[in-house]
């Protein structure tokens, strides 16, 4: 498919809604009129940030404008879809999904609503905001692609560090030492291997752990 395959489909889907549709005109692929108002239409056979840019260009021109793009593509590359449909309309860009012969609407917008995004985004917050108030340090590095000190990756770290400086403990006496009351329910899920239940109620430091928790002490 090239971009003139997406033409003839954008053409039909405006001309059915009654608008007058020229293509090529000035530096809009589309431009479509129906009384005073202007709709243009940028087609790009991949999602890029140079099709935005051109997008927010054309806004200075039409009241309303849309970026059209093979449905196969928005298929393909559906894991960053959502982010991309996001961004559009958070910056008021339509966009139109072409098959073969035929184009949609997938995204129609009328203004971005943020305080409902906000609002829609309120327990990711929340968790965002618990984490940096419980997290104790700050070795991470941003922009890093290695593995992130979490807050439970901390506790994990602090109830390796006492089983590596005192030997085997219960659960109990990592819990009162740390005071972490889901101490027990780390050591079960041991999540990263540090951990070995030496007998019923009774842990120690696995291999992997004496090696990993060397470089935290």
């Amino acid at each position: 498919m090239t971009e003139t395959d997406l033409y003839l489909p954008c053409k039909e889907l405006l001309e059915s809604l009654g608008y007058d549709v020229k293509a090529e005109v000035g530096p809009a692929d589309i431009l479509a009129k129906k009384d005073d108002y202007i709709v243009i239409i940028e087609l790009k056979l991949s999602i890029s940030l140079k099709l935005v840019y051109q997008a927010i260009d054309r806004q200075k021109l039409a009241d309303k404008v849309y970026v059209a793009l093979p449905k196969k593509v928005l298929n393909q590359t559906k894991g960053n879809v959502k982010y991309f449909i996001n961004l559009l309309k958070r910056l008021e860009i339509g966009l139109i999904a072409v098959h073969h012969t035929y184009a949609e609407v997938i995204v129609e917008t009328f203004g971005f609503d943020l305080e409902k995004s906000i609002r829609s985004s309120k327990k990711k917050k929340e968790k965002l905001l618990n984490e940096f108030s419980l997290r104790k340090s700050d070795e991470n590095i941003g922009g890093s692609k290695s593995k992130k000190i979490t807050h439970y990756k901390e506790k994990v770290i602090e109830i390796a560090k006492y089983l590596n400086e005192f030997g085997e403990k219960s659960p109990k006496e990592i819990m009162l030492y740390t005071g972490y009351k889901d101490a027990p329910n780390i050591l079960r899920k041991n999540y990263y291997l540090w951990f070995y239940n030496v007998s019923r109620g009774l842990y120690k430091l696995s291999e992997i752990g004496i090696k990993d928790i060397k470089d935290y002490v």
